[in-house]
């Protein structure tokens, strides 16, 4: 339960992220680069998500990008990449998310694709 309780219920009003569309399209492991060593065993779990993730897609998404999403669904933890990227989102200054610029880009692009 937890994990759908993971919210701040202080009202905040934060600016918006925008930086990460000029960001290039990056293959997962290139996007996840810049925060890899921030998070435990995030490499471990990046070659999990290209092996469990849903692929061929219906969606006409790649194993990259279908592995994307799914990383962010996957719970090992503290450290778990959805836990550390909300938190990073939480922060006021946005300055903090120029790291996940790659990883938000791509992730962007995929919803993108889904819809």
């Amino acid at each position: 339960m937890l994990r759908f309780t993971n919210v701040d219920n202080k009202p905040t009003r934060l600016p918006p992220v925008y930086g990460y569309h000029t960001n290039p399209l990056l293959p997962l492991q290139q996007a996840l680069d810049p925060i890899v060593s921030k998070i435990d065993q995030l490499d471990q779990f990046i070659k999990i998500a290209r092996n469990e993730c849903h692929f061929p897609s219906e969606h006409g998404l790649t194993r990259e990008e279908s592995a994307s999403i799914y990383l962010y669904t996957m719970d090992w933890g503290e450290q778990s990449l959805y836990r550390v990227l909300n938190a990073v989102i939480r922060e006021k200054d946005r300055s903090v998310l120029i790291p996940w610029h790659g990883y938000l880009k791509l992730c962007d692009y995929c919803i993108e694709k889904t819809i």
